[in-house]
């Protein structure tokens, strides 16, 4: 009888360690959030920010962290401040007691008056670099690239690393078609080497 209590103690130890989800180790996070905050990219750290929100093995704590962060570099980086108010409003929603939560509803404000600033100048005409900047603060990378591609002009330096980034711009050997991004005049340091990547939607 003893032995079968033990048998069963056993199982239902098992058990109950199969049913506790694994969790990411906690230095593997903080080194990845040092990663994050020290990566100048905003595309690519967006990119990653989604990679790390996607896992499964985010503790609640973890969870948070990343969110807030992401929706704080989002903001500091007029990179999706759409995005960025749909971080915060998820944080807050999930962790309204957090000691971070009245930090947050703050920077939503900020957020959300940059949106509406941006939507205004939208609104109006701008010239292209202006547009491309606020096409990107609104999370429309796209319709930027896009409209530089068939424009003709170039983008200035930081837009040329944006795009570059975010997949649009290329370097000669890695585009099938070498579509130059400047095509006009001598070419600028920033632009050398420097063409369309090839259009996804097209096989």
């Amino acid at each position: 009888m003893r032995f079968r209590g033990l048998v069963l103690a056993g199982f239902l130890g098992l058990a109950a360690c199969a049913t506790v989800p694994p969790t990411l180790d906690p230095q593997l996070f903080e080194a990845e959030m040092v990663r994050l905050d020290a990566n100048p990219s905003p595309a690519s750290r967006d990119a990653a920010f989604g990679e790390l929100l996607a896992r499964t093995d985010l503790t609640e704590d973890q969870r948070a962290t990343a969110l807030y962060s992401r929706a704080d570099k989002r903001l500091d980086g007029k990179f999706n401040l759409p995005g960025a108010v749909a971080d915060f409003d998820a944080f807050l929603a999930a962790y309204p007691d957090d000691a971070r939560a009245a930090t947050a509803t703050r920077r939503k404000l900020f957020a959300t008056e940059e949106i509406e600033a941006a939507e205004r100048r939208l609104a109006q005409l701008q010239n292209l670099s202006d547009w491309f900047d606020d096409k990107v603060l609104m999370g429309d990378i796209a319709a930027g690239a896009a409209r530089y591609r068939t424009s003709g002009l170039t983008p200035n330096p930081a837009q040329i690393y944006l795009l570059r980034e975010s997949g649009y711009v290329c370097a000669p050997e890695d585009s099938v078609d070498g579509e130059l991004v400047h095509r006009h005049g001598d070419v600028p340091e920033h632009a050398e080497a420097a063409v369309w990547c090839p259009d996804p939607t097209v096989s």
